[in-house]
């Protein structure tokens, strides 16, 4: 659904236009309304504006000024101009600005809905192509690097794919690289020097390691790298093998696979230093592994070599060896995987964090015998994030789920089984899950009050969708949206109802009151606009209603 934006110095003629589009038909969503120039470029940089009718000549900032300035910030947005002058360099300019129409007033409303319904065609059309393949294949390509990056860090991170998706991915994503192939790693360290630069800085610096990195490796080697967790930057090698590519692996003097990387990843530690004039840290992995399954393994050991043989120093070079006495194949995977539960649980998303439970129980459930402490990894994990949650909404987690956080007084759980441990997990979750919809459901209910009180208080002020929503302080979007999802109609027809049964009850009250004062209480600029109104609302004028209902 599309979202329109009507402009016109005078408010009838605003109102009058609203009035008449079949807003399901020609697919409009939402319509803002704004009497000024100055006032409608305000709404345009608050809200997404598809479509802009507006006056030409206005006090202040023209339609033509207008629309100007709204198309640097958005070159999709529609414009149809309306204008009492039929002069040739109005046109001419609403031409230069590239705007759908130019339509003379006073306006038919057939004309106009014809001029819509083209309009709207056009952006179904326009946008259309910005979401074909083709347009999607382009950016794509535009993103390789980045996109492969983030492939490499889930593996890295032990994200399974079934393997023809794996597959298809590098495919995709134009990686000289598949599943099987043996490849070598090291990480880089960024260390004494690294932290005086911004983000955008330090994005710059990265960039100049990898082509660094790039230059050493290059020839003998494919190169993927990305950004860990951790910050490190990360990079992936397999060896060049056919045609014009030379093999590296082994090498010719019959050195373990790892040693020509060992060696070059020496060379890129110096160099760093040297040309960057910054302190880094670098591990290799003494052994290779098969792609994706080995990423990990590679990952943790290097990782391991940088905490245990670096720690808090900098500067080193080191050879990551797997320690025999570290269970690092060990452990439970499933709950440091992304999606984090805390995430999923501080984004509101349900739905996946139930099956992120599911999965960390059945990784468990393997688990389970080997050792208790995994039990206890998991609930202190999992109820960790529950008290996050919780306490981000305002809340003690005791105060929500009762008892069924309640642990032991050396702080251990008090569960005996598996299953225990899952009812009592999946206890609190669903009060969790509950009190957050319970939240969620209660703060909508109060906007929708803020806004009817807003509205009894003075129906005669400005209650057109902007101004009700600087008055919440909320956005516009939002609260058309709540104010729909909560009481089953549009927020503009309740303003509507809510001056049609005043004006009914002041008609019928006194039958002295004059019309127009009636209309100027009910919050309408004159007299026409409102007759018009009410005998679209009541299928008869004022005066036939006050007639009929009081003879």
């Amino acid at each position: 659904m599309f979202h329109l934006l009507i402009v016109d110095d005078y408010p009838d003629q605003v109102e009058s236009i609203a009035a008449t589009i079949p807003l399901e038909e020609l697919g409009i969503g939402e319509v803002y309304k704004a009497f000024s120039g100055a006032e409608a470029l305000d709404m345009a940089k608050r809200c997404t504006v598809d479509i802009v009718i507006t006056d030409i000549l206005m006090p202040g900032m023209s339609g033509l000024e207008l629309v100007k300035k709204i198309r640097e910030g958005s070159k999709t947005t529609k414009c149809i101009f309306l204008s009492g002058h039929a002069d040739f360099d109005y046109a001419k300019q609403a031409i230069e600005l590239q705007s759908s129409h130019y339509l003379l007033k006073p306006v038919e409303t057939d004309e106009l809905i014809r001029t819509l319904t083209g309009v709207v065609a056009e952006l179904h059309a326009e946008w259309q192509e910005i979401a074909s393949r083709r347009r999607a294949v382009n950016t794509l390509r535009e993103h390789l690097p980045l996109l492969g990056g983030e492939l490499l860090n889930h593996l890295l991170q032990d994200r399974r794919y079934p393997r023809g998706v794996i597959a298809d991915k590098m495919k995709m994503l134009d990686l000289p690289f598949a599943s099987g192939d043996r490849v070598g790693m090291f990480i880089v360290r960024m260390e004494d020097g690294f932290d005086d630069f911004d983000d955008y800085d330090l994005s710059l610096m990265e960039f100049a390691v990898a082509n660094i990195a790039e230059e050493i490796f290059g020839e003998l080697y494919h190169i993927w790298h990305c950004k860990d967790a951790y910050d490190n930057l990360v990079f992936v090698l397999k060896a060049k093998k056919s045609g014009e590519e030379v093999s590296a692996l082994p090498n010719d003097n019959g050195e373990e696979e790892w040693r020509p990387i060992e060696k070059m990843a020496a060379s890129l530690h110096r160099s760093v230093s040297v040309y960057l004039k910054r302190s880094v840290s670098i591990a290799v992995a003494e052994q290779t592994g098969l792609l994706p399954e080995g990423l990990s393994r590679m990952h943790r050991i290097c990782l391991f070599a940088v905490r245990r043989q670096i720690g808090g120093e900098s500067d080193f070079f080191v050879t990551a060896r797997e320690e025999p006495e570290q269970a690092i194949e060990g452990g439970l995977r499933v709950p440091y995987q992304p999606p984090l539960l805390l995430h999923l649980l501080e984004t509101g998303s349900w739905e996946r964090a139930a099956g992120k439970l599911s999965d960390i129980f059945a990784e468990l459930a393997e688990k389970w015998p080997e050792s208790p402490e995994y039990a206890q990894e998991v609930y202190f994990n999992v109820m960790g994030a529950f008290h996050y949650a919780a306490h981000r909404n305002g809340k003690q987690l005791g105060d929500i789920a009762g008892g069924a956080t309640d642990v032991g007084a050396d702080g251990s759980m008090q569960v005996s089984s598996l299953k225990q441990l899952r009812d009592r997990i999946h206890t609190v979750f669903a009060r969790l899950m509950a009190d957050a919809e319970h939240n969620t459901k209660d703060s909508r209910s109060i906007v929708v009050r803020r806004i009817h009180q807003l509205i009894a208080e003075d129906v005669s002020r400005d209650l057109s969708l902007q101004a009700i929503s600087d008055h919440v302080r909320l956005h516009p979007a939002y609260i058309s949206k709540v104010y729909r999802m909560e009481t089953g109609m549009n927020l503009g027809d309740y303003v509507l109802q809510q001056r049609m049964e005043l004006a009914a009850a002041m008609l019928l009250k006194d039958p002295n009151d004059k019309i127009y004062e009636i209309a100027e209480r009910t919050g309408y600029m004159t007299t026409h606009y409102f007759s018009k109104v009410f005998k679209g609302y009541f299928g008869m004028t004022p005066l036939e209603y006050r007639e009929r209902l009081n003879k």
